[in-house]
């Protein structure tokens, strides 16, 4: 049995920005898609206007640890934080998936 890493970060947008949030993060995915990234998923709760999942599985811990670090990354957090009405539940969850 293979073992992988999912991340799921919480996001509450500020109102009219859902498009442009949806759209960085999947330009995000694209990238990340080339570091690591295995699939991804972008869930919009259907009971709290604006806010979203961000799931993210990647093969190991250690390729999403690493492209935290990268310049790419952190342009990404600096885009979609303009974007939210409330600071990022980061490491929502993180769990080994079997």
């Amino acid at each position: 049995m293979s073992a992988a890493f999912m991340h799921i970060g919480k996001f509450v947008v500020a109102p009219d920005h859902a498009d442009r949030f949806v759209d960085l993060m999947r330009d995000y995915e694209q990238f990340a898609t080339q570091n690591g990234l295995d699939h991804s998923h972008i869930v919009e709760d259907e009971t709290s206007e604006g806010t979203f999942m961000h799931v993210t599985v990647w093969a190991t811990r250690e390729d999403w640890e690493a492209i935290e670090k990268t310049d790419a990354h952190q342009r990404m957090h600096a885009g979609r934080d303009t974007l939210l009405a409330a600071p990022m539940e980061h490491d929502f969850l993180c769990a080994k998936v079997l």
